[in-house]
């Protein structure tokens, strides 16, 4: 979910023919129908940006991800939750 904090100037979704920008006239809903693979962009932001991310109970944050660590492009993120063992 993008969330435009402090100091970002503009948020630009690819499934959405407007700009979110600081004059833009809000807050109000915008409906859309966006569908989206894993791993394509869905848009931008314009200096600055937060990202939240929301994931079910068991997962666990990825090897390297914590506060502050840079995160590259197409880096998990998360794993999954350890299934239980049949044996």
């Amino acid at each position: 979910m993008p969330v435009a904090a402090i100091l970002v100037a503009s948020i630009r979704l690819h499934f959405l023919d407007v700009l979110l920008h600081l004059k833009y006239p809000g807050p109000n809903e915008i409906a859309c129908d966006a569908r989206f693979a894993k791993g394509q962009e869905i848009g931008w932001f314009q200096h600055g940006s937060t990202l939240i991310l929301f994931a079910p109970r068991g997962f666990a944050l990825a090897e390297g991800i914590a506060c502050g660590a840079r995160v590259r492009v197409g880096q998990s993120l998360m794993r999954l939750p350890a299934l239980p063992s049949r044996y």
